[in-house]
């Protein structure tokens, strides 16, 4: 598919703008990535902006060729389809980055809606910012908003009460423990941060982690991150992934991914990935302690605390990542 043709005295304003890749991953959801898609063409697109739409279906069928299509043709924004094989998410993003030659790319999920002025504030801090990779707020809009606990809420959720440009940290010491770094709603200096032959590793690729890994060697190169709150999205969560038996496998993966990517991200790997597992004994027993008086509370406070186990077994598994994509698209 080509690109959409802007007209004429657009495309006259636009032409040494900065040139901006949005990029969706798509796994058939075609009815949500219509409405992502949606969101974008009401963007109102600064002058010196230029965005152009990426849209990489990780389907064998090319399921989302006919919905591109159709946004293509009433959609002020330049968009184009691309084919990912096989599903995974690693694959599909590499094959993003690859098809652009922007020196900015965002990632937006094919569940998200870019909420009125996302695109200005995304174009604002480009001008500005010495940050090489940008996290806006992602606010999740919950299918059943009866079911989420606490935890829940924070893992579908981005927001955190610093001003604009504040810096985060993948890990460490100044690391906030209020969010998770994630490529939902980021936004990527080329040059200095998608340099590697391979960006996105495939081993993380059916369970998630991906993006954390990549987070990591990049803070190790030096790279910094900034909050962009101004840039916001609401973000679908069905009632599927507010339930027990998902959510505790979402928890394990993460934590396999995170011990993962600390390890692969040090000097020594496997003592780092020991001492992961070391921490996480640590943590576990601390967990013990706290069983009577969560047990008291009983209800979400309960499932909390068996999330928060699926968390810490994944940090002391011997096993590969479990393959949380896969099963979640049986």
């Amino acid at each position: 598919m080509q690109l959409a043709e802007l007209d004429d005295a657009t495309s006259s304003r636009r032409r040494d703008g900065i040139g901006l890749a949005v990029i969706i991953c798509t796994y058939h959801r075609p009815e949500l990535l219509r409405e992502t898609l949606d969101s974008l063409g009401r963007q109102t697109v600064p002058d010196d902006l230029r965005p152009t739409v990426y849209v990489v279906d990780n389907s064998d069928d090319g399921s989302a060729a006919a919905v591109v299509a159709a946004a293509a043709a009433s959609n002020r924004l330049p968009m184009r389809w691309l084919e990912a094989h096989p599903a995974n998410i690693s694959v599909a993003r590499n094959v993003g980055i690859g098809a652009t030659d922007e020196p900015f790319v965002a990632f937006v999920d094919d569940d998200e809606l870019c909420e009125a002025g996302w695109l200005e504030a995304v174009g604002r801090a480009l001008r500005i910012t010495a940050h090489d990779v940008l996290f806006g707020r992602v606010v999740a809009n919950f299918e059943n908003p009866d079911l989420p606990s606490d935890a829940v809420k924070q893992l579908f959720s981005r927001e955190l009460d610093r001003a604009d440009g504040h810096r985060l940290y993948a890990f460490g010491p100044d690391k906030l423990a209020a969010i998770s770094l994630a490529t939902c709603n980021s936004i990527f200096r080329r040059a200095t941060t998608l340099t590697d032959e391979v960006p996105f590793d495939a081993s993380f690729g059916v369970g998630g982690g991906e993006d954390y890994d990549l987070f990591c060697r990049l803070q190790r190169r030096g790279r910094s991150f900034g909050w962009l709150p101004a840039a916001t999205v609401r973000e679908f969560v069905p009632g599927a992934r507010c339930e027990g038996r998902y959510l505790r496998r979402r928890f394990y993966a993460g934590g396999q991914a995170f011990a993962a990517a600390i390890a692969r991200n040090s000097d020594n790997q496997q003592l780092t990935r020991w001492i992961v597992r070391w921490k996480a004994a640590a943590q576990g027993i601390l967990l013990l302690l706290q069983l009577p008086k969560v047990l008291i509370r009983g209800g979400r406070s309960l499932d909390d605390y068996g999330y928060r186990w699926a968390g810490i077994l994944g940090k002391l598994s011997f096993g590969g990542i479990y393959p949380l994509y896969r099963r979640d698209r049986n």
